[in-house]
């Protein structure tokens, strides 16, 4: 959403403008991403006791509009509270994502002013009404450092076949240099080759990959001393991944929730995108 100077019936709040004197409103960002998941905490800095006490009393909200242009992907965060903390997944992100933040009437409001107003308005008053924007602060392009290139090299280590192993539905080879074999028995292959290419895509990619990744996991953390298993290149593979989004291997273990919380991080939440996958599939039925 960009936010373009433009002349407005009543004053408004901002950066580039004179409606106001002797008061301002800013806001400071932190911004980090991990793996498919952008994390966002937005701090407001307002300076304009009427605006503040519009806000203290819920009469007016700090509002961050979220956005990302090339997906058309657009988001809203509110508060009364001087801090905004939000989680997005990049999945359906691309370049940049554009974060603009106003504050904004919950209720119609009789008769504004503040004596901070420039001086053409001394003595004016205005009917404001509600959703409309009476301030409008600091603004972020936050450039998406995507690099699809190491998502998509997990795959390209990953083979799924079928298998006759009668070890279960699942088996999970690590024992090669190049690659992690996924077996599945005959039947259950045959069902994700159907299912898993179309109708049932992100469903089959969370019951067959999510196990096993947590199991790679496990067995690369047992051996991520062993130089012949720290030299496949598999492992090469995953581990700079992980060490690319600021994790440790010598931290995820099973016996706390960093290893399902990895897996599901690398895999952009696979869980909740396989029940809205589901439940998507029950409504066209």
């Amino acid at each position: 959403m960009r936010v373009k100077s433009r002349l407005s019936p009543y004053p408004i709040l901002d950066n580039y403008g004179d409606d106001y004197v002797n008061s301002s409103f800013d806001a400071e960002y932190e911004m980090t991403t991990q793996f498919s998941e952008i994390y966002a905490k937005i701090r407001f800095h307002l300076e304009n006791k009427e605006i503040e006490e519009l806000i203290k009393n819920e009469k007016a909200q700090y509002l961050v509009h979220v956005e990302c242009p090339s997906t058309c992907f657009r988001m809203k965060f509110s508060s009364t509270e001087n801090e905004i903390e939000f989680k997005l997944s990049s999945v359906n992100l691309a370049k940049i994502l554009e974060i603009r933040t106003f504050i904004v009437l919950t209720q119609d409001i009789k008769n504004f002013k503040s004596v901070d107003f420039h001086p053409d308005y001394l003595g004016e008053t205005f009917n404001l009404f509600k959703h409309q924007i009476i301030a409008i602060g600091t603004g972020k392009n936050y450039i998406l450092n995507k690099d699809d290139r190491d998502l998509e090299s997990l795959p390209s280590v990953i083979q799924i076949m079928k298998t006759s192993d009668k070890k279960g539905s699942l088996t999970v080879n690590t024992d090669s240099d190049n690659y992690i074999m996924v077996g599945l028995s005959e039947d259950v292959y045959e069902l994700y080759a159907r299912l898993g290419k179309n109708t049932y895509k992100s469903t089959a990619f969370s019951l067959v990959l999510l196990p096993a990744l947590m199991i790679v996991l496990q067995r690369m953390h047992a051996n991520k001393d062993d130089e012949d298993y720290k030299s496949r290149h598999w492992f090469q593979v995953i581990n700079s991944i992980l060490e690319n989004n600021k994790q440790k291997l010598d931290d995820i273990t099973i016996e706390n929730d960093t290893l399902l919380m990895v897996c599901q991080s690398i895999f952009a939440d696979p869980i909740s995108r396989s029940f809205k996958e589901l439940d998507s599939c029950s409504e066209r039925m």
